[in-house]
C-alpha cells in the first residue's frame, strides 16, 4: 500500500525545486525568519558555491573554499564555532585543517549539493567525500554526509525508502558500526523518534537521524516541518530536514508563509533550479 505522498505524478524538476528551496524554507523557520536583507545563512552560503560549480560542469575546490571564506569574511552568518576554526586554517593556510575539536554538522550543508550529479554515481560519491573534507578532517563526517546525499538522491529520484540505501554505502566504506546502526535504527522502525538535535553545531550523525526519521514518520512533509519554529534546531539542521522533504515531495503543499520566510533565497533557488534543466 503507498502512503499519501507517494504520487508518481511529481515532476523530476519539482523535486528539484523542492530540494533547493526546501533547504531556504527549513534554514528560515528553523532560524524564526528569513535573513536579513543581503546576507545568506551558514547551510545557504555554503551550498551555493557548490551548485555554481556543478552548473559549470566541475568542481574546483580551491575556488570553492575561497568563496566559503570570503562569506565568512563579509558575512558569516550563523556560523558554528567549528566552522569559523576550518575557515580560519583555510583562510590562512590556503589548505584544509587537519584537526577540528568537535565534527563539524556545516558539512552536510556544504556537500548536499552533490545529490544533483547522481547521474555519475562514483563522482557524487568522491565529490561528497572531498567537499566534506575541506570542512572537517574526519572520516565518519564524510560519511556522514555521504550518506544523507545518497538518501536526498534517492528522493530526488522519486524512491521515498531512501535509508536502506544510506546504509548500504556506508557498510560498502566500512562504516564504524555504531554509524551503521544509527541509521539502521531509523529504516528498521518507523516509529523512532531521535532525540532533536539543538543548538549551532550538533553530532552531524544525529542530525541526520532526526531528520530522516521525520520523513520517516511523517508521509506528509508538512507534518515533518511544522516543529520546526519551535524545535529549537539550527538552521543548518532545518536545512537538511527542508531539503530533503522538498526532494521526496516537492513543495506544492507548503504553506504560502514559509515561501514569504524563505525570503530572498528562494526566487534565487527557484532560478538556479530552472537552470538545472527540466
Amino acid at each position: 500500500m503507498s502512503r499519501p505522498d507517494d504520487d508518481p505524478a511529481i515532476a523530476a524538476h519539482s523535486r528539484r525545486e523542492g530540494f533547493l528551496v526546501g533547504a531556504a524554507i527549513g534554514a528560515a523557520l528553523a532560524a524564526g525568519g528569513p535573513a536579513p536583507s543581503g546576507r545568506r545563512r551558514a547551510p545557504i552560503a555554503l551550498a551555493d558555491p557548490l551548485l555554481d560549480e556543478l552548473l559549470a560542469g566541475g568542481v574546483d575546490l580551491r575556488r570553492l573554499g575561497q568563496r566559503w571564506v570570503a562569506w565568512h569574511r563579509d558575512d558569516g552568518l550563523d556560523a558554528d564555532p567549528m566552522l569559523g576554526l576550518a575557515l580560519q586554517h583555510l583562510a590562512e593556510f590556503d589548505a584544509p585543517t587537519d584537526q577540528l575539536p568537535q565534527a563539524s554538522v556545516a558539512v552536510v550543508a556544504a556537500a548536499l549539493p552533490a545529490a544533483l550529479a547522481a547521474a555519475s554515481p562514483r563522482a557524487m560519491v568522491s565529490g561528497t567525500f572531498h567537499v566534506a573534507r575541506m570542512l572537517d578532517p574526519r572520516p565518519t563526517t564524510g560519511l556522514v554526509a555521504v550518506a544523507v546525499v545518497v538518501a536526498a538522491a534517492a528522493f530526488l529520484e522519486g524512491r521515498r525508502d531512501a535509508v536502506p540505501e544510506a546504509v548500504t554505502l556506508l557498510r560498502a566504506n566500512d562504516a564504524p558500526a555504531d554509524l551503521v546502526d544509527t541509521f539502521r535504527a531509523v529504516a528498521r522502525d518507523r516509529h523512532l523518534v531521535p532525540a532533536t538535535p539543538t543548538g549551532l553545531n550538533p553530532d552531524p550523525a544525529a542530525v541526520a537521524a532526526w531528520a530522516l526519521g521525520a520523513l520517516e514518520r511523517h508521509s506528509h512533509s508538512v507534518d515533518a516541518l511544522a516543529n520546526l519554529p519551535l524545535a529549537g534546531v539550527g538552521p543548518v539542521a532545518g536545512a537538511l530536514l527542508g531539503a530533503l522533504a522538498g526532494a521526496r515531495d516537492g513543495t506544492s503543499s507548503w504553506p504560502a508563509e514559509w515561501f514569504d520566510a524563505g525570503g530572498e533565497d528562494v526566487p534565487r533557488r527557484r532560478t538556479i533550479a530552472q537552470r538545472l534543466g527540466g
